[in-house]
């Protein structure tokens, strides 16, 4: 039960667009998927939304590689830094927590919406 290619699976290795919801969903960037495992996931990519821009890289990865397990230890990298923590699986979505910081991923027709604690929901497009 607890592998990425459940929620990430409908995207494929390559470039896409990045979309936050404000009152309907909104192109803010792009992104590049560079690994989409079955205990892995990594991109990178820009965003200009609001007034700010940046990049980001980011890896999310099941440091159990259970795939009968629903929750597990975990790892979570972003801009360099990377957490330690545990996530907890559920069919359609999956959620990243360190005990401060909450990344939770969840499927939208082949799509993935990404909600990090503290910022309004992000979507990358299949």
């Amino acid at each position: 039960m607890a592998t990425l290619d459940s929620i990430f699976g409908g995207l494929k290795l390559g470039q896409h667009d990045l979309q936050v919801s404000l009152l309907g969903w909104h192109r803010v960037g792009s992104c590049t998927i560079t690994i989409n495992e079955q205990f892995e996931f990594a991109a990178s990519g820009s965003y200009d939304v609001m007034g700010r821009s940046g990049s980001f890289s980011i890896n999310l990865k099941l440091t159990d590689r259970n795939p009968a397990a629903t929750s597990g230890p975990c790892s979570v990298t972003n801009g360099g830094r990377t957490l330690t923590g545990t996530y907890t699986k559920s069919e359609s979505a999956i959620s990243f927590s360190d005990g401060e910081h909450t990344v939770n991923a969840s499927m939208d027709s082949g799509n993935v919406i990404l909600q990090i604690s503290g910022y309004p929901k992000g979507r990358i497009v299949a």
